[in-house]
């Protein structure tokens, strides 16, 4: 049975949007959050599945030109498969006592992500399968000028591309802060 290809094409777009994040806002995983979701905008996701209980998510604020999110897609002809790795990098100055328990809390769980790109996108990462820490480091560099901080890779490997989420929905459930 051959796909049905919707594509309609595309025109050349406008020069009106500039390139990487500036907030991620993180919750622990339930799968039973987001629903059945095929693509395009996700309306009310700042709520479970059912509308009705809200997601605690919390915000963690980044410096300017310090994270971004690349999603790359991996194909397999022969195994005639196709899927996203959606991975997040995200840099944090200033270690600290307190956002080392923090941190470390994160890099063990399973998440929810919702990264905040500069040209106030909402794009929810793993929302069937959840987001995981790939990687990352905890420094204080060698010179004076050089990081003092966390930088830290999560990653998520989903069928479709990251959703974009209604933020209006979406920021009625959001925590302030870290």
């Amino acid at each position: 049975m051959a796909c049905n290809i919707t594509v309609s094409g595309r025109s050349f777009p406008c020069k009106d949007k500039i390139g990487g994040i500036k907030r991620v806002y993180i919750a622990p995983f339930d799968a039973s959050e987001w629903g059945s979701i095929t693509s395009g905008v996700i309306a009310g996701a700042g709520v479970d599945g059912d509308g009705a209980t809200a997601v605690d998510f919390y915000a963690f604020e980044l410096t300017k030109n310090s994270g971004s999110l690349q999603q790359t897609v991996t194909a397999s002809v022969e195994n005639g498969t196709v899927f996203f790795s959606q991975v997040v990098e995200l840099t944090m100055p200033n270690l600290d006592a307190v956002d080392n328990g923090e941190i470390y809390d994160l890099l063990k769980s399973r998440l929810s992500v919702i990264v905040v790109d500069n040209n106030d996108n909402y794009i929810l990462m793993g929302h069937t399968t959840g987001v995981e820490a790939t990687g990352g480091t905890v420094g204080t560099g060698t010179a004076k000028g050089d990081l003092n901080g966390y930088q830290i890779q999560l990653t998520a490997e989903e069928a479709i591309p990251a959703p974009f989420v209604s933020s209006a929905d979406a920021l009625l459930d959001f925590n302030a802060g870290a």
